[in-house]
């Protein structure tokens, strides 16, 4: 039950959901998870929105905006309400200020997975590939990202014109012993022209997907691969023939690679 609420932290956490979960009665499970938790259900699930936030706000540049959305508030006005009473400053005060690291003995999350999936049918894409081969579970794998800063900085082009996405040929959890192919693909954003260049001009090819968020250290990808695994199955998804790939947020820096916004798309029958 604690792992649901942890990993569905942007939708709506019912009591009467968690009690179906648990198997107790709605009154028994309240009771219950007080008596062992030291919270009532209600303020527990703040308590953990607040402090998904606070991790991003301080470790990420994701927007405030963006980051109340992921952790399960429609407005502002109660974000920065709710925020503000378990840390007490506001989300901008907290941002600019760093308190994280001061905060961090009862701030203890450092990562987010969002298990509230969606089911997306996507067309193909043109975009400029930067081929690679590595573990993409290991951090230099994210090398090849260099090329791509640089590639954006020769053509002076801006970062924004630009998707960053990871295309995956294998399953390293599979082979984990073999190199994968990994590529760091660049897709235009409308209005922005490829020119010819060097670097191989591809398309992303398009079809059905199931897309999964997360953010958290680059080390710790790997068992997020496992989470979400395990609860596809349980939904009775089925993974499909194709690539897969995690589409960034902002482009990825090689020299720190965690802590990225990231839709991990996987293809699906």
């Amino acid at each position: 039950m604690l792992s649901y609420i942890n990993h569905h932290l942007d939708g709506d956490i019912s009591l009467e959901r968690l009690s179906k979960l648990s198997g107790y009665s709605p009154f028994y499970l309240h009771r219950k998870f007080k008596s062992k938790i030291g919270y009532s259900i209600r303020n527990f699930i703040i308590h953990q929105r607040i402090e998904t936030a606070a991790y991003m706000l301080t470790l990420t540049t994701i927007p405030i905006a963006q980051i109340k959305h992921l952790v399960g508030y429609e407005t502002a006005s109660s974000f920065n309400k709710a925020f503000k009473k378990v840390m007490g400053v506001s989300p901008k005060s907290f941002r600019t200020s760093n308190n994280y690291l001061e905060a961090v003995h009862h701030v203890p999350k450092s990562e987010y997975l969002s298990l509230n999936y969606e089911l997306i049918k996507l067309p193909p894409r043109n975009a400029i590939v930067f081929p690679s081969v590595g573990n993409y579970f290991h951090r230099e794998i994210y090398q090849v990202w260099g090329e791509v800063d640089r590639y954006l900085q020769v053509n002076e082009l801006s970062e924004d014109q630009f998707e960053y996405l990871a295309i995956l040929h294998s399953c390293q959890n599979i082979t984990p012993d073999l190199p994968g192919r990994y590529d760091a693909v660049i897709v235009p954003k409308p209005g922005t022209k490829l020119e010819a260049n060097r670097f191989f001009q591809t398309q992303v090819p398009g079809g059905k997907f199931i897309k999964y968020r997360f953010c958290a250290n680059a080390a710790d990808f790997q068992r997020l691969t496992l989470v979400i695994g395990k609860h596809m199955e349980s939904q009775g998804i089925v993974h499909g023939q194709g690539i897969s790939y995690l589409a960034f947020h902002t482009l990825p820096n090689p020299g720190n690679p965690d802590n990225l916004l990231t839709d991990w798309y996987m293809p699906i029958e």
